[in-house]
Order: structure tokens, then sequence, then C-alpha cells
């Protein structure tokens, strides 16, 4: 059984009294819904229904309307009362009007198609048909959806049958079967046959907001959001230039200019101090060689790491080391056989006997291997020392 679809015919209705058709494994029907399943990039709506949580809204393949309630109270006959979660809605049906004049706009005067479209929980993101779409095309597409919203154009929902559809000449090709086709226009903006639930009026959107763009298989996609939340956006990046302009001490207009002087003298400090770590694990290594063990056991607790430690191995032909480093309730551990050191520890062999006790893990391959373990590192060193031949 298919539900009523109210939501089209009432889409500001958040409250509705329904009969519950049918009670599936997968879900609930009514008789008469204003809940919108998912579809068309838009999330389904939530809410309650007979004060049980409605976790979401979908549509069976048979076409049904299937309501997800958690534990729901009631059976087959039952009258329940719908409550929709209307912010989640609103936002949705902003969203989608948004993305409408959006796309409208991209089509009409940049000739840019869109491919597919997400609307999310806060954003929304239109996929193009191109491969770059400057920042100045975004900016200037958010520019003219924003007049369009400050002169309240109309949006309306009309049934058309196939043939006065196609007649035209739709940015997009009707993707839906059957004769009925539901266009929905944008006053001035945009007409498309699209199944989804809009705002009357563009004044409701609020405010369009330019967020930035991101690459999907050799497109772009654009990202933008509506409302309040545009306005969070707004403000959470006002908040973070004020709290970096006091950080740099510098004025906006030179900010960038001043974190990217910050960002090279840190990589350049950091290049020199990689540097001189790992010139002091090469002389603090060829010192520990040369002491005439033959088992070179290093609990390191200098400020070097292991991976510079690991580096200088390189620089000896006949070496059998395992060096440990702790580091946050853990320890670092590296072992290094080469030469006359390989044939006096196989680390695939001893292995398991190595990390027992010790919850280590780690690998690599000849002649070296890393990883990290629990306890006492001093033990571990120990474990090693017994385990070569």
């Amino acid at each position: 059984m298919a539900s009523r679809p109210i939501y089209y015919e009432e889409p500001y209705r958040t409250t509705l009294v329904s009969r519950v058709a049918e009670v599936r494994s997968d879900g609930v029907v009514l008789e008469e819904t204003i809940c919108y399943p998912e579809g068309g990039g838009q999330g389904g709506d939530r809410g309650t229904i007979g004060g049980a949580p409605l976790l979401d809204t979908t549509k069976a393949k048979d076409g049904a309307i299937l309501h997800h309630v958690e534990d729901a109270p009631f059976g087959e006959g039952d009258e329940v009362e719908i409550l929709l979660d209307w912010d989640r809605r609103y936002h949705f049906m902003r969203l989608h009007t948004a993305q409408h004049m959006a796309s409208g706009i991209l089509h009409n005067e940049f000739s840019i198609p869109t491919v597919s479209v997400h609307l999310g929980e806060r954003i929304m993101m239109i996929e193009c048909g191109t491969e770059e779409v400057s920042r100045e095309t975004a900016y200037r597409v958010e520019d003219e959806v924003n007049r369009r919203i400050t002169e309240n154009r109309a949006v309306d929902a009309v049934l058309f049958d196939r043939a006065g559809a196609e007649a035209l000449g739709l940015r997009r090709s009707i993707k839906v079967g059957g004769d009925s086709i539901r266009l929905v226009t944008v006053e001035g903006v945009d007409t498309i046959a699209c199944g989804g639930l809009h705002v009357a009026h563009t004044s409701e959107i609020g405010r369009f907001l330019y967020m930035g763009q991101e690459r999907i298989r050799g497109h772009v996609r654009l990202i933008f959001t509506v409302g309040e939340t545009a306005v969070e956006e707004i403000r959470k990046r006002s908040e973070a230039i004020d709290e970096l302009t006091a950080l740099f001490s510098a004025p906006v207009e030179e900010l960038v200019e001043t974190a990217a002087h910050a960002l090279r003298t840190a990589q350049s400090e950091r290049s020199q101090l990689a540097h001189t770590e790992a010139r002091l694990a090469s002389l603090l290594l060829a010192q520990l060689a040369g002491s005439g063990e033959e088992v070179l056991l290093w609990q390191v607790e200098e400020t070097i790491g292991v991976k510079e430690i690991g580096q200088a191995t390189g620089e000896h032909d006949d070496l059998l080391l395992c060096a440990v480093k702790a580091e946050e309730g853990r320890f670092i551990w590296l072992i290094a056989a080469k030469g006359r050191g390989a044939e006096r520890f196989d680390f695939m062999k001893n292995r398991a006997a190595l990390f027992e006790g010790f919850e280590a893990k780690g690998g690599g391959r000849p002649p070296l291997y890393q990883g990290s373990g629990a306890g006492v590192a001093a033990e571990f060193l120990t474990r090693f020392r017994e385990l070569v031949n």
C-alpha cells in the first residue's frame, strides 16, 4: 500500500494524525503521511510517531513510504500522531531551493551543468560537469543567488504531462517514469523536474554562502550552505581570523603573508633540527659500534628518534642492534641485523618469542625491523639478547 503524500499538499504541516496501514520488518506504512522519504539527494524526515522516535523515512521498491520507528508501541489499524522534526525538514527545504537556484544560474549564466547533488545536515554539494570552476565564478553564483533571495521570488510546483514538460527544454533530462511530471519553478531562475520539497518564497532561505570546493572524478564539487548555518560559518571564520591576527600580531590584510612566513621559518627550523638529530644518531651509533660489543643494546634517552637511528644503520655493513625508546606509556623498538649480525639473529624465526608478554607489534624487511610494545623497555632488550645465537 502506498501512503498518501500529504507533504506535497501541505509542505509546511508539522503534525498529522494517521492510521497504521501495515507494520513491516523494515518499517511502518501509514495511510497518509507528512514525512518525506529520502530521495533526490534530500534526507528523509525524522521526528516521532505515536510517541516513538522516527529515525528515518525511506521509500521501498514497491513505492511504499517506510517510517523507520524505534520500538514501535503500536500495531496495524492504530491511530498515531506524527510530530515532525521541523527544524531539520525546513533546513532541507531551504537548502534544496537554494540548490535549484545555484544549479540554474550555473547552467544559464556560465554553461556549467550539474552532474549530481548531495544535501547534508549542514551543507550541500553540487558536482559540476567541468574540470574547473574559478573562485570568481563561485562568488558570482553566490552573489546572484543572494540577489534573488532578497527579491523574494516565488517557488511553485506544478504537474505537467511528459510531452508538455519535455517541450520546455529543461536543463536536465527527466529521470522519472510515467506521464505525470512534477516541475518545480523558481521564478525567473530555474525550472526542473523534481520530487523534493521546497520553500514557497526565496526570502525564506535567508543567506546563501559559498564554502569552498573539492575535486571528484575529474569534476569540481562546489560546497554551499544556507540560513542560520551560513551565519554560524561566517562568524566562526571571523572569530578564527581574529584569533590569528592576535596570534601573529598582524592586520587582516597582512595575515596570509605573515602566516606563510612563519610556516616557512618553522619548516626551515624543523629541517635543521632533523639534520642535527640525524647527525647525532650517526655519531652515537658509531660510538656504540666501536665499543667492541658484538650485540648492541641501546636504551635511547637522547633527543633523537628511532627513525634517525634506523637511517644511521645504513652506514654499517656488519651490525646487530636492538634499540628501544619510551614514548607515551609504551616503547618504540628497532632491530637491525646486517652482515654477520643477520647470521646470529633471524627476526621472523624469533618474532613470537621476542614479542611475548610485551603486547608488541611491528615488522619490516631485512635488515631493518621496527614496531612498538608495552612494559619495561630494558626487559625487551634483555629478551633480545637471550634470543641471539
